[in-house]
């Protein structure tokens, strides 16, 4: 043996005792190159360390350890790929890599470090790729090829397995073995063997351990399996695991044609089935439905119907199940009638129901689910009427705005042409209303501002009888007949201050601070102004000396009628006499325009005047005076002049009557000492009839609230007063409409629908579990209120709905569409078998049970009877029907259209008259004829088959023996599993 040789024989027998039997050369040479690769890197590494040690150059140390541990790197990785599953052309591209990066080590020892890195020539970056290059060539072949082809290509292949051989994979039935083993050397030989394949399997394992499960028990019973020979068709009786009996009917090739329909828990029960069967089988006739028809069922003692077409697909199903056939019968009728006339109701969001009740009339909401969202609280005599309710809720529901009770709300809404409000707290009384209607929106949400902005400040006020009120007049504007400087005090170097109302002011600059100016009126408690100051006061103190002044010149003040203008002789301030002459409505139309020293002297001037006004009357002021006078409008009032013939009050309206604004005037002079008042804000003013109630009073005079319910007592009402704040701060603004929808919390959340006087319309029947929850569901009534269908159910609808989520279209459904015909108790008569993926398709199978069912016979079952069925993949098979419709026995082969199942079916009658009874108790082999031989099957006890022969015999014999070689060999048989 040559050294070469022995080296060879040598490696092997290396791998083989510590690595493991090599599927081929390439794996032991791969390996002996990665451990050499191995020994050079760690060869570099000592190198490294010593070199450092012993004082050798750096420049040595770097070039002898850096080839050596890039050395062993290259060899390293084309060992690894050695041992993979490679192509030999990839074997060759990855020497070839080999190479070139072994040729970038020998540069690299050559040229470090006289041409490295910025010395000589600068060969380092030239160096680093041309080795980087090699190693890429070794790692792409044998690594990055399979993974980005993913597959393997042109370099990746499982080198060193075999094919399976086609015996194990079922693609022959014969074949030969080579047969591998060692000699007395321990060297490797072979011998060729032949190989048949003697039986397969029936059925087919999912994963392997059911597969050996399966080969294990065949391996357990086969030896004891006994023989059984089929020369003709034969029905197989056994028991099955569940302890149930069952048959099936077999060809005398041993494939079955058909089986029981149901289980039996006697043996006796299966054998009855099977004597059945032979006897009524041969001769039974075909059902045929021409159009549709309806077909009985019974299900535990429970009958239902089914309307079916000609090609036996069920169009429509009976939902309530019936004592016995005949009650099943009298249904299908029933259901045939009403189909019929039964209105289509197709729902896609919100539908309103009317319906009757023992009270009368009323209507309810239902969703497309055929759920009743809400019930009306109302009732009505007739079913229009209830209607009318209906139509006119739905398109202001549409608008509807959602408040939550128990959240303080303004609400604003329209009364004929007027807007009004009302403010309800978080008990859910009105505590608040406006006290008149308002032209616009507009102003009516500006009340409930004001009201919201000055309630929580506003004092609590009782008027006894009547009270001088002063309050801000507001910013002066120049419109109002005074100069910039009016409003302020006059200097201190003034020789005389302005005068207001017949006092004399007099200040210091020092000591005077801006103020405002203020008025005064005299109200009664309940808010009609007796008198009222015509001019602006600065300060408060001046408008109550001004309330002063105003009671002394009304208290001493004679009282002057005229009905036409009138000549007045007055003595001014600074003691000269003056005349004017006014009109019937005390406007000024003339006056002296100078001073006079006398009464004698300003009369004789304003004689003169006089004769050119004849019918003026001449009046003379000596002291206060009140002045009755009619205006244009032929509408009387009063006023009071002082001495000097300046306004100091006046009434504030006017009267039709001297005699009523006689009367106005006597009221000032009745309540002239009431009690002075400052109204800087807003109050709550309250005042007793019968009972207690309030008012909300701006200081101007308006009042922009009052309340909704009298209290018994003061005491009561002054309780109330903190609440009513409390709400009024809190409210939020609302403009309703003459629906609204509410949602309150009452062992879960609610809705419920008022009408503008907050009287209930409707509350809602399900309960929602947050008020999120509540909100989306009234969102959905709102949005499609007025869309929403009105209907009734005299006798019976057909009602649309939808499996699964609402889709946003009839094309785009999830879960597909459905009928049903529904009573008036809301009671599911029948539906639809099947979903319909389109609501158009759905109409479609409407109708066409609307014109089927009342032409559709009944079908007359003998005393038995062969029906042909289809199923969902459009196979169509046989089925053995007795006289109440029950399965007897199925075909278990399907057939493509129904003339071939009619025509199998034929054959099937032959079968069943020549059949004979097996009953299978244990395994056993069973020997059939077949077209060209003979075949065999092993069966087990539960009449399954287990295995079968792979090839037809000539003859019996030959069946035979190959049946006993199997029994023989097959308990001792191992088990290969190939990919």
């Amino acid at each position: 043996m040559s050294f070469t040789s022995e080296i060879n024989r040598r490696l092997y027998r290396l791998y083989e005792h510590y690595v493991g039997e090599p599927d081929s050369g390439k794996d032991v040479y791969g390996y002996w190159l990665f451990i050499l690769g191995y020994a050079i890197a760690a060869a570099a590494l000592i190198t490294f360390v010593i070199g450092y040690a012993g004082g050798v150059t750096e420049e040595a140390i770097i070039r002898i350890s850096g080839t050596a541990a890039a050395t062993s790197l290259a060899i390293c990785l084309f060992g690894i790929g050695l041992m993979l599953p490679v192509r030999k052309r990839g074997i060759q591209a990855s020497f070839v890599g080999l190479l070139v990066a072994l040729g970038g080590v020998g540069w690299f020892a050559s040229v470090y470090p006289h041409d490295w890195r910025h010395l000589g020539q600068g060969l380092d970056v030239e160096v680093i790729v041309v080795y980087t290059a090699g190693i890429a060539i070794i790692a792409g072949v044998m690594a990055l090829v399979p993974v980005l082809t993913g597959r393997k290509g042109l370099f990746v292949e499982e080198e060193g397995a075999t094919d399976d051989p086609p015996i194990l994979t079922g693609n022959a039935l014969e074949d030969a073995q080579f047969a591998v083993f060692r000699d007395e050397n321990g060297d490797w030989k072979w011998n060729v063997l032949h190989r048949e394949a003697l039986a397969t399997s029936d059925g087919s394992a999912v994963t392997r351990p059911e597969a050996r499960e399966g080969i294990e028990r065949v391996k357990s019973q086969i030896s004891s399996a006994g023989l059984m020979e089929l020369t003709t068709s034969a029905f197989r009786l056994y028991e099955g695991r569940d302890g149930t009996w069952q048959w099936t009917l077999a060809r005398d090739d041993g494939s079955v044609v058909g089986a029981c329909s149901g289980e039996f828990a006697e043996r006796d029960g299966a054998e009855e089935s099977v004597s059945f069967l032979k006897d009524r089988g041969p001769e039974a006739d075909v059902i045929e439905i021409e159009g549709a028809a309806f077909t009985y069922t019974e299900e535990r003692d429970h009958w239902y119907w089914q309307l079916v077409d000609d090609d036996h697909t069920v169009l429509a199903t009976s939902d309530e199940s019936h004592a016995d056939q005949a009650g099943a019968e009298e249904a299908a009728r029933t259901f045939a009638e009403q189909v019929e006339q039964a209105r289509v109701l197709d729902i896609e969001h919100l539908g309103v129901e009317l319906y009757e009740r023992d009270e009368g009339w009323t209507w309810r909401f239902v969703d497309d689910t055929d759920t009743v969202m809400a019930t009306a609280t109302a009732t009505y005599d007739a079913r229009r009427d209830a209607e009318e309710a209906a139509e006119t809720l739905l398109p202001d529901l549409g608008s509807a705005p959602v408040t939550v009770a128990g959240e303080p709300t303004y609400e604003r809404y329209q009364s004929g042409e007027q807007w009004q409000w009302r403010l309800v707290d978080s008990a859910e009384r009105i505590v608040a209303r406006s006290p008149d209607g308002h032209a616009n929106h507009a102003i009516a949400s500006e009340e409930t501002d004001t009201f919201a902005e000055h309630a929580t400040d506003a004092d609590v006020v009782e008027i006894d009888g009547a009270e001088y009120e002063l309050y801000p007049a507001g910013e002066m504007s120049l419109g109002d007949g005074m100069t910039p400087d009016d409003d302020l005090p006059a200097a201190a170097d003034s020789p005389t201050a302005t005068t207001d109302g017949g006092v004399t002011l007099e200040h210091n600059d020092e000591d005077i601070e801006p103020q405002s100016p203020w008025q005064w009126r005299l109200v009664t408690e309940e808010r009609d102004v007796i008198a009222a100051s015509n001019e602006r006061h600065m300060g408060t103190e001046t408008a109550k000396d001004a309330i002063q002044r105003m009671r002394e010149q009304a208290s001493e003040a004679d009282l002057i009628e005229f009905e036409n203008a009138a000549f007045q002789v007055y003595e001014a301030d600074d003691s000269e006499w003056r005349w004017r002459l006014i009109d019937e409505d005390g406007n000024v139309l003339a006056d002296s325009g100078e001073e006079h020293t006398s009464r004698g002297e300003a009369a004789e001037a304003m004689m003169t005047l006089k004769e050119q006004a004849p019918d003026a009357e001449l009046l003379e002021i000596e002291t206060a005076a009140f002045e009755l006078f009619v205006n244009d409008d032929d509408e009387w009032g009063w006023r009071l002049i002082d001495e000097g013939g300046k306004l100091v009050a006046e009434d504030p309206t006017t009267h039709p009557t001297r005699s009523a604004a006689r009367e106005a005037m006597n009221r000032l002079l009745e309540h002239l000492e009431s009690d002075v008042r400052t109204m800087d804000d807003a109050i709550f003013q309250l005042s007793a009839a019968e009972d207690w109630h309030w008012r909300f009073v701006l200081p101007s005079g308006e009042t922009v609230a009052v309340d909704d319910e009298p209290h018994p007592t003061r005491d009561e009402l002054t309780e109330r007063v903190p609440e009513i704040k409390q709400a009024a701060a809190r409210a939020r603004g609302c403009t309703i409409g003459d629906a609204t929808a509410q949602l309150y919390e009452s062992s879960g959340w609610h809705w419920r629908v008022l009408d503008r006087d907050r009287e209930e319309i409707a509350d809602s029947n399900v309960s929602y579990d947050t008020r999120e929850d509540a909100r989306e569901r009234v969102a959905a009534l709102t949005d499609h209120a007025e869309s929403a269908p009105i209907f009734t159910i005299e006798d019976t609808v057909v009602r649309l709905e939808q499996d699964g989520d609402t889709a946003a279209s009839d094309d785009d459904s999830e879960g597909g569409w459905r009928w049903s015909l529904i009573s008036a108790d809301r009671e599911v008569v029948a539906g639809s078998a099947d979903t319909e993926a389109t609501k158009d398709d759905l109409y479609t199978v409407v109708e066409d049970v609307r014109q089927l069912a009342p032409m559709a016979g009944r079908v007359d079952f003998d005393v038995a009877s062969f029906e042909l069925v289809a199923d969902e993949d459009d196979r169509w098979q046989w089925r053995l029907l007795d006289a109440d419709g029950r399965g007897v026995a199925t075909g278990t082969e399907t057939y493509e259209s129904n003339d071939r199942a009619r025509e199998a079916l034929e054959n099937v009658r032959e079968l069943i008259d020549s059949a004979s009874i097996l009953e299978i108790d244990s395994v056993s082999f069973e020997l059939h004829t077949a077209e060209d031989g003979w075949v065999w099957q092993l069966i087990d006890e539960y009449g399954s088959t287990m295995a079968e022969s792979t090839q037809t015999y000539e003859s019996r014999t030959d069946a035979r023996e190959a049946m006993n070689d199997v029994k023989s060999h097959a308990p001792n048989g191992w088990i290969t599993f190939t990919e």
